[in-house]
């Protein structure tokens, strides 16, 4: 096993692929070797010393591949530190009743791995990336378009992360 941590993620409209570039990125800058890829190309866990995995939510699940991902790595999964991450439109307004309705889009994965940390972060909303049925139902929903990303939260989490995926 290597000194290399992956953040391997499942996306969508690609709003999670660029929370997970961001996290990787805060990673390498503090010291990390890293690597990102979406969790449907991970092969091999082995060159690996911790593990972020990173999802959207639909409909208030993790996306499938993510699932899936913790699933079939549950027993490599175990035996190194690993954190997760959500990107959800709930997160757009950061209410105490909010995180607590995104901490329960977690519940079946960490029935799976319990992870270190979860980071709960709000995405965007591109109506020209969804597809038919979720825009009419964001539509309808009166959803705002727009990037509710926090950066500056992202990369706090992601700093704090390191700390606890890299100590003794």
């Amino acid at each position: 096993m290597s000194d290399k941590i992956l953040v391997a993620y499942a996306t969508k409209a690609g709003s999670t692929a660029e929370v997970a570039e961001a996290v990787g990125q805060e990673l390498r800058d503090a010291g990390a070797e890293v690597e990102v890829q979406p969790a449907k190309e991970v092969k091999d866990l082995s060159p690996y010393k911790a593990v972020i995995v990173g999802s959207a939510i639909r409909m208030g699940k993790w996306v499938p591949e993510a699932t899936s991902f913790v699933e079939k790595n549950r027993e490599a999964l175990s035996q190194v530190p690993v954190a997760y991450f959500v990107v959800c439109m709930t997160m757009k307004d950061d209410t105490e009743e909010n995180h607590r309705t995104v901490e329960a889009y977690l519940d079946p994965v960490c029935e799976i791995v319990e992870p270190l940390d979860k980071g709960l972060f709000a995405g965007t909303i591109n109506y020209s990336k969804l597809s038919f049925p979720a825009r009419t139902m964001s539509k309808a929903m009166k959803v705002s378009e727009g990037d509710f990303r926090d950066w500056e939260a992202i990369g706090a989490w992601a700093r704090q992360v390191h700390s606890r995926l890299t100590r003794g």
